[in-house]
């Protein structure tokens, strides 16, 4: 899997009756110790995934992702995608919650 670009997580449908090109960004309030998914859908903020919800672990937000996304027309969530969000929301945490799991991936590639 490539960790790259886990700051922007393109969820296209080109394919759809009408053409969906969203974003999601993982984001970590450290004041707040939560976090969140902003969801941008063509440039432009659509909503915030967590936004009234008390996410404190990155695995949190994922449990109800696909029904976030579909509230707004957008497509659910491969495997790959869903763990690249996770991976994406401990990058933006930090510290040793990431460093972790890029050790446990460099791991399971060996």
């Amino acid at each position: 899997m490539d960790f790259n670009n886990i700051t922007r997580l393109p969820v296209n449908d080109p394919e759809a009756i009408v053409p969906v090109y969203a974003e999601l960004r993982p984001v970590y309030d450290p004041a707040l110790r939560l976090f969140s998914v902003q969801l941008w859908v063509s440039g432009e903020p659509c909503g915030i995934h967590g936004l009234t919800d008390n996410f404190e672990y990155a695995e949190e937000p994922l449990e109800a992702i696909d029904l976030f996304l579909a509230e707004r027309g957008v497509r659910a969530l491969t495997g790959e995608e869903a763990v690249l969000l996770y991976a994406g929301l401990l990058h933006a945490k930090g510290g040793p919650d990431w460093q972790m799991f890029v050790m446990d991936v460099a791991a399971e590639q060996d």
